[in-house]
């Protein structure tokens, strides 16, 4: 991936409200999975996440979904939104063979997002 994609990435998620971040993330990969990533029990919370002026995720919450949609980004901005999903819900070699997912709740950023960025730049062989 060019250096260039991946600092405007992090750029959009930076500075992106959370509200709008957590939208997006629910109208693409779905509140089970926002929840998901989150680490949250609560199903409701990715929708009052959503809300304009609804509840802001905790910190360590909130960082988990910029990560979240951080990895989503780059996988949906080269593969498209279905390729994505399908990356982060499967088991995958590169993260002996857990759920991207899980990588994103325990903020394993390094790990998830190479792993990431390998399936884009089809450097994917172990």
């Amino acid at each position: 991936m060019e250096p260039t994609i991946r600092d405007d990435i992090y750029l959009e998620t930076t500075k992106m409200d959370i509200h709008a971040l957590v939208r997006e993330l629910n109208e693409n990969v779905g509140a089970a999975v926002v929840q998901a990533m989150g680490g949250v029990k609560n199903r409701t919370s990715p929708y009052n996440w959503a809300k304009p002026d609804g509840q802001d995720p905790r910190p360590e919450v909130e960082a988990r979904l910029r990560l979240g949609y951080r990895v989503w980004r780059t996988l949906e901005r080269a593969e498209g939104k279905h390729v994505a999903l399908s990356w982060l819900m499967g088991p995958n070699p590169r993260l002996d063979e857990e759920l991207p997912v899980l990588y994103i709740q325990q903020l394993h950023s390094r790990e998830v997002l190479g792993a990431a960025e390998a399936f884009v730049d089809d450097t994917y062989a172990a």
